[in-house]
C-alpha cells in the first residue's frame, strides 16, 4: 500500500505543475491506460498463462541470488545459456553505418557502444543486460540528412531500485516526408501520368513511381510560388516558359535539437516501474515552396530540345494543409514536455528476450508553463510478448509480438503527431524502421494510431571470434497498423500491412545489428540499423 501511495503522489505532482489553481483530473489517463491494459490482456496475450513462474521462462536458470540488496523476481533472471556467454567488466562494440535510401540518399556514419557488465560476483550480473551502457552516433547522407546522438542508460544505479536514462539528439532532415494527418493518409497514392494536368490518373500507385512522376515539369500559374533573393513571390501568370515541378510536394525540412531525461523506480520485485521525465526540443521547419530544384522535361527529355533543369517547386502538401487550417506548427516551435509512465516487465534479457511480458502506459504533457509553444497531451499504451515454445529442441526460437495504441489530444503541431513516447524509446509515425516497415517513414500519422507486429526469431548459428561472441538470427515478420481521426471509432478493419524477412546479429548479446527487408503494396525497403524493431 505504501508503494501505491507513492505512485499516486508522484502522478499528481507531475501533472499539477501545469495548472496553478486547478486540480488535474486523472480520469482520462486512468481510463486510457486501463482500457489498453485490459484489451492487451484479453485479446493479445496467448492462451498460456502469463506468470513469473519458472515453468514459463522457457530456459534453465541458475539458483536465485541470495545477496541481492532487494528482491528481484526470478522471471528477470537471465538463462544459463546466455550467462555462459555474457562478458564481464567493460567492453566496446560498434560498427560503421552504411545504408542507401531513395529518399535520403547514401548514408554513412558510425555508432560506438561502451558497456559495463560488472563482475560475475556482482549480484545484479544475472538480472541486468548491463550495469551501464553508453553510445555515440554520427550519421549523415549524401542528401545531408543527419542523425547524431549521445545516449546513457544505467539500470539499478548505485545498487538501488532506480534507473537513469538520458539522450541528447540532433536531427537535420531535409527530406522529411509529409503525407498529411489523419485518415486521409490511408488513401492510396495517386498521380497523373508525367505529372500533366488532365492526363490519365494513376490510382493505387507505387511510392517510387509517384516520386519519379513528380519530377516532371508542368505548366505554372498564379498560385505557384517562386523564391527569388530569399523572398517568396506568387501571381506569375500562366504562359509559355513558366513551368514548375512537384518534386518536393511530399517533403519538408525539420531541424530538431532535443534532450530527453527519465528516471525509473522499480517496485514489486523489479517487475513494476514508475517512470518520470522530461523532453526539451526546438523544431525548426523549412518548406520547399518556390525553391528551384531539378526537373525533367515531360516531352523532349533525352533529345537536343530538352528543357530539363532547375525550375520552381510548386506549392507543397504541407503548405496546402496549413492554408486550409488543417494543421498547426507550420513555422515550427519549442516543444517541452513532462512525462510519467507505468511499466510491467518480466523479460529475462531486455535487448534480446527469450521470454516475458512488457506492458507500458505513458502520459506526456506539453505546456506553455514550461516553455512549450503548444499545449497538448498524449496517451500511449504498448504491449510486448516473448515466448520460447520449444526450449529443449531449439537453442533459441522466440515468438515475439507487440501491439500499441496512442492518442494525441489538444493543440498538437503536425510534426508531433508522429511521436509517441515509450519508456524505452519513442515510436515515430507508422512506417519506416520500427513500424509498418514496408512503408516510408511517417507514411501514416494521426490523432489516434494503432499498430502491431508478429515476429519469429530463430538463432541458427553462433560463433566466437577473438573473444567476441556472435549469434545469427533469422526473423520473418508481419507488421500492421492504421490511424483514426477519432479514437472512439477505432476498430479492426482497413489496416495497412507489410511483411518481410530479417537477419539479426547479436554481438556480445547486448548489441543487436538488424538487417530487414520489407514489402508492402506501395513500396519495398531495406534497413540496416541497431536493435530489434521492438
Amino acid at each position: 500500500m505504501k508503494n501505491d501511495n507513492s505512485i499516486l503522489k508522484l502522478q499528481n505532482f507531475s501533472v499539477s505543475i501545469f495548472y496553478k489553481d486547478k486540480t488535474w483530473d486523472l480520469k482520462n489517463f486512468y481510463k486510457s491506460f486501463f482500457t489498453i491494459f485490459v484489451i492487451s490482456r484479453c485479446i493479445f496475450i496467448p492462451s498460456f498463462k502469463i506468470s513469473a513462474q519458472e515453468n514459463f521462462t522457457g530456459c534453465d536458470k541458475p539458483e536465485a541470488r541470495k545477496d541481492l540488496p532487494f528482491s528481484i523476481d526470478r522471471a528477470k533472471q537471465m538463462c544459463k545459456k546466455d550467462l555462459d556467454n555474457k562478458k564481464e567488466g567493460w567492453y566496446p562494440t560498434g560498427l560503421p553505418l552504411i545504408n542507401s535510401d531513395p529518399n535520403e540518399g547514401i548514408g554513412y556514419g558510425v555508432r560506438v557502444y561502451g558497456y559495463n557488465n560488472g563482475k560475475k560476483s556482482d549480484p545484479f550480473f544475472e538480472y541486468t543486460p548491463y550495469r551501464l551502457r553508453f553510445f555515440a552516433q554520427y550519421f549523415n547522407t549524401t542528401k545531408n540528412a543527419q542523425y547524431h546522438q549521445l545516449s546513457l542508460d544505467m539500470p539499478y544505479v548505485a545498487n538501488t531500485q532506480w534507473r537513469l536514462r538520458a539522450d541528447a539528439l540532433l536531427t537535420i532532415t531535409p527530406t522529411t516526408l509529409y503525407f498529411g494527418v489523419g485518415e486521409s493518409t490511408l488513401k492510396p497514392l495517386t498521380y497523373h501520368e508525367r505529372n500533366q494536368p488532365g492526363a490519365p490518373q494513376i490510382t493505387n500507385g507505387q511510392y517510387g513511381l509517384q516520386e519519379s512522376t513528380f519530377q516532371y515539369q508542368r505548366p505554372g500559374g498564379p498560385g505557384d510560388p517562386i523564391e527569388l533573393g530569399g523572398r517568396l513571390y506568387s501571381g506569375v501568370p500562366s504562359g509559355p516558359g513558366f513551368n514548375v515541378t512537384d518534386r518536393m510536394y511530399n517533403r519538408y525540412t525539420i531541424q530538431t535539437p532535443q534532450l530527453n531525461f527519465s528516471t525509473e523506480r522499480s517496485f514489486f520485485h523489479g517487475t513494476v516501474r514508475l517512470v518520470a521525465g522530461f523532453r526539451l526540443s526546438n523544431n525548426i521547419v523549412y518548406v520547399n515552396d518556390g525553391k528551384f530544384v531539378k526537373s525533367i522535361d515531360p516531352i523532349f527529355e533525352g533529345t537536343p530540345f530538352s528543357n530539363s533543369g532547375q525550375v520552381p517547386n510548386a506549392k507543397t502538401r504541407l503548405t496546402e494543409d496549413a492554408e486550409a487550417g488543417k494543421i498547426l506548427g507550420y513555422h515550427g516551435g519549442f516543444v517541452n514536455t513532462a512525462k510519467i509512465g507505468f511499466v510491467y516487465d518480466t523479460r529475462d534479457f531486455e535487448p534480446d528476450p527469450n521470454s516475458g511480458v512488457f506492458l507500458e502506459g505513458t502520459y506526456e504533457k506539453a505546456s506553455k508553463t514550461i516553455g512549450s509553444d503548444f499545449d497538448f497531451q498524449k496517451y500511449f499504451g504498448h504491449a510486448k510478448f516473448f515466448y520460447s515454445p520449444f526450449p529443449k529442441t531449439f537453442e533459441k526460437l522466440v515468438l515475439a509480438s507487440r501491439f500499441g495504441f496512442g492518442i494525441s489530444d489538444g493543440n498538437v503541431p503536425f510534426f508531433e503527431y508522429r511521436n509517441l513516447w515509450g519508456t524505452e524509446n519513442t515510436v515515430s509515425g507508422l512506417g519506416g524502421l520500427r513500424t509498418l516497415r514496408g512503408y516510408k517513414q511517417d507514411r501514416f500519422v494521426g490523432r489516434a494510431m494503432g499498430f502491431g507486429t508478429l515476429e519469429l526469431r530463430w538463432k541458427f548459428w553462433a560463433f566466437s571470434v577473438g573473444g567476441e561472441y556472435f549469434a545469427l538470427n533469422l526473423v520473418p515478420f508481419w507488421d500492421f497498423g492504421r490511424v483514426w481521426n477519432d479514437e472512439h471509432k477505432a476498430g479492426l478493419t482497413d489496416y495497412k500491412y507489410s511483411q518481410g524477412l530479417g537477419l539479426r546479429i547479436a554481438w556480445n548479446q547486448a548489441t543487436i545489428i538488424m538487417m530487414d527487408y520489407a514489402v508492402s503494396r506501395e513500396d519495398k525497403q531495406l534497413f540496416v540499423n541497431f536493435s530489434h524493431a521492438f
